[in-house]
């Protein structure tokens, strides 16, 4: 039986959040959806990660989700329930489904700059400040919601007795140095050619590509409006970008990232050695597209941006808030630093 299991609502966020886990050496597994739990429990991990997929759903079919996978969680396991660290998607809704008493909610990370000040989510990526307790609606009276600004005052608030964690990386990092001191070597990530797929829209990773652009100006750029990409000539470079941009019309996330998906596997003949998927939508849609049901996660590129492998496929993911403007250069930088 797991010691602990995260439940997300978007692919990046379940792999970002069990990253620091598995960097502490603890096996760490993830699954794509309800249907993959037993497959990634059959690995006997100490800690299971599940994707819900649910942020841009109903908030009832979001709850009925978290519901499904509570369910077929082996009874008595400590449930982490992740939530964004800028408070979107269906919080209130999912927490419907979780049976608790008393909770601890800290969406801080201060290491990204985003902070809790009076109760209110405010700092790097966070457009004006937004009541935590209003995200949980209801379940704010079950909650501890701490004034966060560093570390230390998450390792304090983890002193109490709650039997449901709600929060995000920052409150990830501080659980897992709980559970084990040891601390792994970044796991390798240097594999050659890589398939750089960005669906996010958020202006965090606009900036991103822009400057990976900029720094290797030789890369294969592709663009793909709405996710739909003109793939002309043979690919010539080891980096191959492939941007979700905007089209004519505007597209629902799910369509944009199918066809993302669509677009990436005409582009490859077999799964590529390396996957680096931005967008939470993206990560699923992709993963899905490529027969990927379950992921090892073996800790993290960069801090925010976790490595997982599945058979002979590593992949690195990003959610589209996190990072700063040069992530994606330094991510590939220090691949290739590593491949020398």
């Amino acid at each position: 039986m797991p010691e602990l299991a995260i439940i997300a609502d978007d692919l990046t966020g379940a792999l970002d959040t069990a990253a620091p886990f598995a960097m502490r050496g603890l096996s760490t597994h993830a699954a794509l959806g309800v249907d993959s739990i037993s497959e990634a429990l059959s690995a006997g991990p100490r800690v299971l990660t599940v994707s819900t997929d649910s942020r841009e759903v109903a908030p009832d079919i979001a709850r009925k989700r978290v519901a499904e996978i509570v369910a077929v969680l082996p009874k008595g396991t400590k449930i982490f329930k992740k939530i964004d660290s800028r408070l979107k998607g269906n919080i209130a809704a999912e927490l419907g489904a979780l049976p608790h008493a008393r909770s601890i909610a800290i969406p801080a990370i201060p290491a990204f700059r985003r902070l809790v000040v009076n109760g209110h989510l405010t700092g790097f990526g966070v457009d004006s400040p937004t009541s935590v307790a209003g995200a949980l609606g209801e379940y704010a009276a079950r909650a501890h919601i701490p004034d966060i600004v560093t570390d230390a005052d998450i390792d304090a608030a983890l002193d109490g007795d709650y039997d449901l964690l709600i929060g995000a990386r920052g409150l990830a990092d501080a659980f897992s140095r709980r559970l084990s001191n040891r601390l792994l070597p970044q796991p390798d990530h240097s594999m050659r050619p890589a398939y750089v797929v960005i669906g996010s829209t958020d202006l965090i990773t606009l900036r991103q590509v822009e400057a990976l652009c900029k720094a290797h100006p030789e890369i294969d750029y592709i663009p793909a409006p709405n996710g739909q990409a003109d793939i002309a000539g043979p690919l010539k470079e080891d980096i191959i970008l492939l941007h979700a941009t905007p089209g004519d019309r505007s597209a629902p996330p799910s369509q944009v990232a199918s066809a993302l998906a669509s677009s990436l596997q005409a582009l490859v003949a077999c799964r590529p050695a390396l996957l680096v998927l931005s967008g939470g939508a993206t990560a699923q849609a992709v993963l899905r597209r490529f027969d990927v049901n379950t992921l090892e996660v073996l800790g993290e590129a960069l801090p925010g941006l976790p490595v997982s492998r599945s058979g002979h496929l590593t992949v690195v993911t990003k959610s589209g808030g996190f990072g700063s403007s040069d992530t994606l250069v330094h991510l590939l930088s220090s691949a290739a630093t590593e491949a020398r």
